[in-house]
């Protein structure tokens, strides 16, 4: 054997003998499954029987439905049909749980239904049962494949059951106590914001019916003078008109002078010359009236679930303050990513937003990107999308991407969804690595005939030889 032989044979032997005492040295990977709550599964966290035999239920509002398979995929017991209260669960551990082998050696799976799952999972938690959850999508991806379409509970929670004995199956994310908590404030607010917002769109209905050139006059016809306005004297042309110098008065006093005459006399005027419909004005104005209450309720509650945010999002010491994105923005966030330690890879962490696009691949003829998947947290991508406005104006390096997508020929909106798409990657290594954004400001565009100052003497006359 000659040397150069023996050195490689050497060399390979030490190598291998590295690689052994690192695997050695690299803790073992836990037992036990994670259970996580995500719309859309996740690659990282497969979900494992280990031995154990499996329980499917399928989730229903008043009634659930149980399988218990082998580690072999015989069935072991069924229950077609059980409600979802503690006799209901007594009646589950009894003929299905403890047949296949009681606490510690068995693994359910449920369905994310809604959030139906959540007293059953929570129940069967507390009895010392693991459990994990499941998106719809991928059990309603294993009922498809079969041939006949026959489906009911009980074979849905056949197909559950099943789907984990498979190893396909991937687990999805169950928040703790306190993200709970904050995620109800954030979703809270979201449904209160759009309580509001559509009762709006409903008054400014009302106001179009008997007075449509209303909102030619005042570009925001809700303010408190004019709310003012309609609950003393009325929205009806004919009052208005009638009453002329009433009106004067009250806006002048109502919005303290920041009124102009001309804006008073032009609304007198569209009032004499309205073609509003004229009819149920009486009731449009007490329906008016009940909605401005309901929005100042509203209103209110919104302020009150701001302030909450605002102290819980200090107490977390975020770091995304410093991309300059507000309290109820950094609260939604963390409600909705948190623990962000689930999410291996920045492509994780965007794929959970819905913000990745989906791929169309086929032959030879068909490859092409689409559209956003939408396939996460749709209150997650929204807050990117609202905070894809901040950053592209207090940060130059979100700016320079908004405005490399306009140049490509993208709309305004398109060009936000790919700041939001950046934006993610950005808020995943903060999180991760538990640091501020430091801006970093862009190079410095020269002229074509001005070279660079850091250039050496000798090579800038040579650059302007070359130019020249």
């Amino acid at each position: 054997m000659t040397h150069e032989v023996l050195d490689q044979v050497i060399s390979t032997q030490t190598l291998l003998d590295r690689r052994a005492a690192a695997a050695r040295r690299r803790p073992e990977p836990p037992t036990h499954e994670r259970t996580i709550t995500m719309k859309n599964a996740w690659k990282g966290q497969p979900v494992l029987p280990r031995g154990r035999a499996v329980v499917g239920i399928d989730i229903g509002k008043r009634k659930h439905a149980a399988t218990a398979l082998s580690p072999h995929g015989e069935v072991i017991a069924q229950l077609a049909s059980f409600p979802n209260t503690r006799p209901g669960v007594d009646r589950l551990e009894k003929e299905v749980l403890r047949k296949a082998g009681g606490s510690g050696k068995v693994l359910v799976g449920m369905e994310a239904t809604g959030h139906y799952w959540m007293c059953l999972y929570h129940e069967l938690s507390r009895r010392g049962y693991a459990c994990v959850v499941l998106n719809p999508l991928q059990t309603n991806a294993r009922s498809s494949a079969h041939i006949r379409k026959t489906r009911n509970d009980k074979i849905d929670s056949e197909t559950i059951a099943r789907l984990i004995l498979s190893g396909e199956a991937r687990a999805t994310r169950v928040p703790n106590p306190n993200i709970t908590e904050l995620r109800l404030l954030v979703r809270h607010r979201r449904r209160l914001l759009r309580a509001a917002g559509g009762m709006e769109r409903y008054a400014h209905t009302l106001v179009d019916r008997i007075f449509p050139e209303y909102a030619d006059v005042f570009c925001k016809p809700f303010l408190p003078s004019s709310q003012q306005l309609i609950r003393q004297i009325g929205i009806a042309p004919d009052k208005l008109a009638r009453n002329a110098d009433q009106v004067r008065d009250l806006l002048r006093r109502a919005g303290r002078g920041r009124i102009a005459n001309e804006t008073i006399e032009q609304l007198l005027q569209a009032a004499r010359e309205s073609i509003g419909t004229r009819q149920a004005e009486e009731a449009i104005e007490r329906q008016l009236g009940s909605i401005f209450d309901y929005l100042e309720t509203v209103r209110r509650q919104i302020a009150d679930i701001e302030e909450q945010l605002d102290q819980r999002a200090l107490k977390l010491d975020s770091p995304l303050y410093s991309l300059g994105l507000t309290s109820p923005m950094v609260a939604a966030i963390h409600a909705e990513s948190d623990p962000i330690g689930d999410f291996a890879t920045p492509e994780q962490y965007v794929a959970y937003t819905g913000l990745d696009p989906s791929m169309h691949d086929s032959g030879d003829t068909i490859q092409r990107r689409g559209k956003i998947s939408k396939r996460g947290s749709p209150l997650l991508r929204h807050t990117l999308y609202l905070a894809a406005f901040v950053v592209c104006r207090r940060h130059d390096y979100f700016t320079r991407v908004h405005r490399k997508q306009l140049a490509r020929g993208r709309k305004h909106r398109h060009a936000l969804v790919v700041v939001a798409h950046r934006l993610a990657r950005v808020i995943w290594r903060l999180l991760t690595d538990g640091r501020p954004f430091h801006k970093r400001p862009p190079k410095t565009v020269l002229p074509p005939n001005k070279p660079h100052p850091s250039l050496a003497p000798n090579t800038t006359k040579k650059v302007a030889k070359a130019r020249a």
